[in-house]
């Protein structure tokens, strides 16, 4: 099944330019969302950057329960998946790695101390209510890590219930392949100005999914998991003024780690990881344009790993932060101003002790909208980091110009300087740490046009080029003495293009489709020597796929719902002299869904089928996917 996408694409503009000659009175409403992740709360067609904004309607028609089932239908962002969710799943945007990758949950970092990674599968769809996607990075707003990109996880506040209902309550059911099995809980209540949402999920299964290794038909073994996340999200309004709100979730995930597979069943490895997330945010409306945001974070994550008798490691990270921010807005300019503190401790009998770090954080972003034409966005921020005893000056300055004068074309850019802290590995693991590493560095430039209609159909293009130069680079290299310890030795140069189209069709009134794609060149390469003769050099960095692109097709008639995801990744490979090139593969999932609304309940019955092709792939060499598997799944609310 292989599918040449730029035949596909040219199909797409023709299709575009025919519906465009058309005349229509609907109106194209999606760049009328305002974006909270620049802290200036800008319209999506007034930004300088590449943003995709997907609504809670898009994560819940996606399959699966956890974010790297939502995140891999973006052709931006490669999911690098050790296997079946809730299996190990980082991210890569721009061809940069998960460490330069920013993880939110309302505008407060996640991203771990301890290796400035994130695993997405730790985090469920329930609660969410939209994912800002940033297609570069903003270390000028939210400091290290935002090298690559940002994903900032907006949660949910408040119910959208009918005038005559203060209380909503669900139960969902689910049953699916390798004996999977889920359920879900979840109540909501309003009384005057407060409102009060809770929710339960668990998940069982022995994860033992059938895959080829060397043409033979296999099953995965010592694969099973055992899921449980708790939620609670509260909020008050004093009044149309002054608001506080509450968000907190608890996870508990029991994991098997099936490992490499190399023909032979390897030692029994099992993991776990609890992880306790406690947000508490006041927002307070000063004056007619003035307004104060604060926010107080606590972390506990705590993980165990152990491998048979041979491995038992245990690491717990603690993170303290605050943070407040003011903000003076009216029509044509605006400006944020910021302070932000952070303590993270880790206790591991894997690292050194008394591992501790304090960082001092100051930021201030602007724009400057001159009569709707042009639009310019300077940001910078100073951040201090106390056991590296390194300061960070970084700052960007982005445009966004629309000649016509109309949010229907635009021309944006920016460019900028970010960076990444060297995380408690880097730096304190046991006799192979390096306390002499400094921050990594990147220089960051991004280009584009999009074009936005609302003839015949509703829909937006746009076409994307972004560079990123990264210097100072950690990379674990070996040593004499036969253990492997960083160094800031490592460069590298991305260049990306990328291309997107989004169409939506009211067809009846009963009928409507939508359609989003995308599809992304990356050219990510080592530009440095880790040593004298090193053959990595002006290699691409492995497993990033050089061609990657995604389509997504829904389709709504009355209560009948059907969505398609089409992915497919390209040219990658496995090791840095790219020596080992990995299979390109395609793979189609789709779900159907059945609304029944009697009385005041609302039921949905849900079918998913996932790898429908049956494609034997891996995304990580040793690491086969799944072949294909379902999941039903039965949902009421009242």
């Amino acid at each position: 099944m292989r599918i040449k996408f730029h035949y596909i694409a040219g199909i797409i503009v023709l299709l575009a330019h025919n519906f465009i000659a058309q005349d229509s009175t609907l109106n194209y409403t999606l760049d009328e969302i305002s974006i909270v992740s620049d802290k200036l709360d800008t319209k999506l067609y007034n930004v300088p950057t590449k943003m995709e904004i997907m609504t809670e309607k898009e994560i819940q028609s996606i399959n699966g329960e956890r974010l790297p089932d939502i995140l891999k239908t973006k052709s931006n962002i490669f999911i690098k998946s050790y296997g079946l969710t809730p299996a190990l799943s980082t991210i890569s945007i721009n061809g940069l790695g998960a460490e330069n990758t920013l993880i939110l949950i309302d505008g407060v970092k996640i991203n771990s101390f301890q290796n400035s990674h994130v695993d997405l599968s730790i985090i469920p769809k329930e609660n969410i209510e939209r994912i800002e996607i940033i297609n570069n990075g903003v270390s000028s707003i939210y400091g290290s890590d935002a090298m690559g990109g940002v994903i900032n996880i907006i949660t949910k506040n408040k119910e959208y219930l009918t005038e005559n209902k203060t209380s909503k309550f669900g139960a969902s059911i689910s049953k699916g392949s390798f004996n999977t099995l889920g359920y879900k809980i979840n109540a909501y209540k309003e009384i005057e100005n407060f409102n009060i949402g809770m929710n339960f999920n668990k998940e069982t299964s022995d994860g033992n999914y059938e895959y080829y290794y060397k043409n033979e038909l296999k099953e995965r073994r010592n694969s099973a998991h055992n899921l449980s996340d708790i939620g609670l999200r509260a909020q008050y309004i004093f009044d149309k003024k002054n608001i506080i709100k509450f968000f907190a979730t608890f996870s508990d995930q029991k994991k098997e780690i099936p490992g490499i597979e190399t023909g032979t069943t390897p030692a029994p490895t099992n993991q776990q990881d609890k992880n306790w997330n406690n947000i508490l945010t006041v927002e307070n409306d000063l004056m007619e344009n003035l307004f104060l945001k604060t926010n107080f974070n606590f972390q506990n994550n705590f993980m165990n790993y152990t491998v048979g008798r041979f491995l038992n490691s245990t690491y717990k990270n603690i993170v303290y932060s605050g943070s407040s921010e003011i903000k003076y807005k009216k029509e044509n300019y605006g400006i944020t101003s910021g302070y932000n503190f952070t303590n993270a401790t880790l206790e591991s009998d894997e690292l050194l002790t008394g591992i501790s770090r304090n960082q001092h954080a100051f930021f201030l972003s602007t724009f400057i909208d001159n009569a709707g034409l042009l639009k310019i966005y300077p940001s910078v921020r100073y951040d201090y980091i106390s056991d590296i005893d390194e300061g960070e000056l970084t700052y960007k300055l982005g445009f966004n110009f629309q000649p016509l004068n109309s949010n229907h074309f635009g021309i944006r850019g920016n460019a900028g300087k970010n960076f990444r802290a060297p995380s408690f590995n880097d730096l304190y693991w046991k006799n192979s740490g390096n306390e002499n590493l400094k921050s990594e560095k990147s220089v960051n430039m991004e280009s584009g046009l999009f074009y936005s209609f609302s003839n015949y159909i509703n829909g937006k293009i746009e076409l994307t080029y972004t560079h990123i130069k990264a210097e100072n680079k950690i990379i674990w290299t070996p040593q004499t003495n036969g253990l492997w310890a960083p160094q800031n030795i490592a460069e590298s140069k991305s260049n990306n293009i990328s291309i997107s189209f989004d169409f939506t069709k009211t067809i009846s009134k009963n009928l409507n489709i939508n359609f989003n794609s995308g599809y992304q060149f990356n050219n990510t390469i080592k530009t440095s020597a880790s040593y004298y003769g090193d053959p990595t050099i002006n290699k691409f960095i492995p497993y990033l796929p050089l061609q990657s692109a995604k389509l997504n097709f829904g389709a709504n008639y009355k209560n009948l719902e059907v969505n398609i995801f089409y992915s497919y990744s390209g040219k990658h490979f496995s090791d840095f002299e790219n020596k080992i090139e990995m299979n390109s593969y395609h793979t189609i999932d789709g779900n159907i869904s059945y609304q029944i609304n009697m009385f005041d309940f609302v039921s949905i019955l849900k079918m998913e089928i996932n790898n429908l092709t049956n494609t034997d792939y891996e995304v990580i060499s040793g690491y086969p996917m799944p072949l294909r598997f379902y999941k039903l799944s039965f949902t009421i609310n009242y």
